[in-house]
């Protein structure tokens, strides 16, 4: 089990959890009304590490100079939005979501409610498929291993 928590006040930002397999190609139960709450992409009490890049900045896609791709850190702890404690919406990123709620592409929107430190982005707009929180493995202590050489320590 894992707690995680910030890494420059050391508070909890997490219940304990417990790791599971990231499953990025698991498909979501469909949904009737495009306004509805999307499900949780990770069940609650687990958390799931993305090995891919996750968030700003972006690069284009070798091949075509008018997609985007993230270029962001890789490692991103993914966890249940019922999972998370003492993180509060980003005071600097008000009317940066999406229609709705929450969107990921502008970068971390939730803060350690005890020192500010930018830890979390939160994906909940109205056309997400899934509802999901990542946590930034520099932003908190009990993160798996990052990789040697990872842009963010």
């Amino acid at each position: 089990m894992v707690m995680f928590t910030c890494s420059r006040c050391g508070t909890a930002v997490t219940l304990d959890l417990k790791e599971t397999g990231y499953r990025p190609d698991r498909k979501p139960p469909g949904r009737v009304d495009v306004h509805a709450d999307a499900p949780q992409l990770i069940p609650r009490g687990r958390f799931a590490v993305d090995p891919e890049p996750f968030g700003p900045p972006f690069v284009p896609v070798p091949g075509n100079d008018r997609l985007l791709a993230y270029n962001g850190p890789r490692r991103t702890i993914v966890v249940n939005v019922d999972d998370l404690i003492a993180l509060a919406p980003h005071p600097e990123r008000d009317g940066m979501g999406g229609c709705c709620g929450l969107d990921p592409h502008y970068g971390p929107n939730l803060v350690c409610e005890a020192c500010g430190q930018e830890i979390a982005t939160e994906a909940n707009d109205c056309g997400m498929v899934w509802h999901w929180v990542r946590l930034f493995p520099g932003a908190v202590l009990g993160a798996p291993p990052f990789e040697p050489g990872w842009p963010g320590r």
